[in-house]
């Protein structure tokens, strides 16, 4: 496992907003030549801290569509009923991300789809499929209020205080 310093954690908040920067302008970013810059740049990605490189596509501006978040509930709990599950949902393509979670329903679903027949008809397939499903609530978004800006990594990475003692 590579241990991150804070030069590792500064390339990644760059790239994570700027997966396009040059080399040469991410090894000014963060203060380090362009040679140790792309070695350090190739050892995250070897060791799995940058799984890839994505366009945030801006899908107003493609055409209609429609962002659906919903809430999934399966009737069995069983891992093979889990794992059916998310076999048969890894073949719809808009499902465009699903988290298996803890609380009042099993999977939390992100859905781009054209209009809401067409959300109704996925729905009803994944339904039909006998893939376990039992309960399925969809929640139509209607503006996105925060956009995705990188994660905390400062946070993530800082020391975890010592329980019961007061820092400044």
């Amino acid at each position: 496992m590579l241990k991150l310093d804070r030069i590792f954690i500064r390339i990644l908040q760059v790239l994570q907003t700027n997966g396009r920067i040059s080399n040469l302008d991410l090894s000014e970013a963060v203060n380090l030549s362009p040679s140790p810059c792309l070695e350090r740049v190739r050892k995250l990605e070897e060791n799995g801290m940058i799984s890839q490189y994505i366009a945030d596509i801006d899908l107003d501006k493609i055409g209609a569509n429609l962002h659906v978040m919903a809430e999934v509930t399966l009737g069995s709990h069983l891992v093979e009923d889990f794992k059916q599950f998310e076999a048969a949902l890894a073949e719809v393509d808009e499902v465009i991300s699903c988290y298996k979670i803890a609380g009042p329903f099993d999977y939390s679903l992100d859905m781009i789809c054209r209009d809401i027949p067409h959300f109704n008809s996925i729905k009803e397939k994944l339904i039909k499929d006998s893939i376990g499903i039992e309960t399925f609530r969809g929640h139509i978004v209607m503006e996105r209020t925060k956009s995705f800006a990188g994660y905390p990594l400062d946070s993530l990475t800082a020391p975890t205080p010592l329980r019961g003692v007061l820092s400044d």
